[in-house]
């Protein structure tokens, strides 16, 4: 079973991360090139496909799996993981910086 997890930048007032809060104030968590370049630091083999076709999305494979499409100014505020182990996960929040949320068990990793 694959599971899917979404990352979203730590919330500028260092309260707990919140589907509300997140919500309500989206950050960018970067540019598409800096934000692959940086999950490339972590995932190496990681290898990405522009959107094409009537998909508007960024996706990465050969190991775990990224998904993210930008919003209207050009930056990405969220970020879909999916087939990466929890240890994984922790690292690559760990490493940019951002909160996990985990929609199978309702809760945040990181942060």
């Amino acid at each position: 079973m694959s599971y899917d997890y979404f990352l979203f930048a730590k919330p500028d007032d260092g309260r707990a991360a919140s589907l509300d809060s997140l919500a309500s104030h989206r950050k960018a968590i970067g540019m598409p090139g800096e934000l692959m370049a940086r999950i490339g630091a972590v995932f190496p083999g990681v290898a990405w496909e522009p959107p094409h076709g009537g998909v508007e999305a960024w996706f990465g494979a050969n190991g775990p799996e990224f998904l993210f499409s930008c919003d209207e100014d050009g930056s990405v505020s969220v970020l879909k993981a999916a087939c990466i182990d929890p240890e994984e996960l922790r690292a690559l929040v760990a490493a940019l910086g951002l909160v996990a949320f985990d929609p199978q068990k309702g809760c945040f990793i990181g942060g």
